[in-house]
């Protein structure tokens, strides 16, 4: 039993293909380093402008910190506290367990 191969050439070669895309597309070189400096300068500006946020665990699982911002936030709602508010409450009829502090947001907000 014989094992052939089969060869299969290109049509066109691919020097032939640059060097006709080549001729017709002649850019000055300092167009193409203005291009590239203001592409450079949107880039920094829309990262200054719109910094991305990188979250780190930081309690517990939901409150996450933002080292952008330094600041705590949730990454999800936190669950309901599973305690009886009616243990909680003091004598004026207020609910002990509700915070009267800042509250944490949530992230993205």
């Amino acid at each position: 039993m014989t094992v052939q191969t089969l060869e299969l050439k290109p049509a066109v070669s691919a020097a032939s293909v640059l060097k006709l895309v080549k001729v017709p597309l002649k850019i000055p070189a300092w167009s193409v380093a203005v291009l590239v400096v203001m592409a450079g300068v949107y880039g920094y500006v829309s990262g200054r402008q719109n910094p991305a946020h990188h979250y780190v665990p930081y309690v517990g699982y939901p409150l996450v910190l933002d080292t952008t911002t330094g600041k705590a936030c949730y990454s999800s709602t936190p669950k309901a506290s599973e305690q009886g508010t009616a243990a909680n409450a003091d004598a004026n009829g207020a609910d002990a367990s509700v915070p009267t502090g800042p509250a944490i947001p949530m992230c993205g907000k």
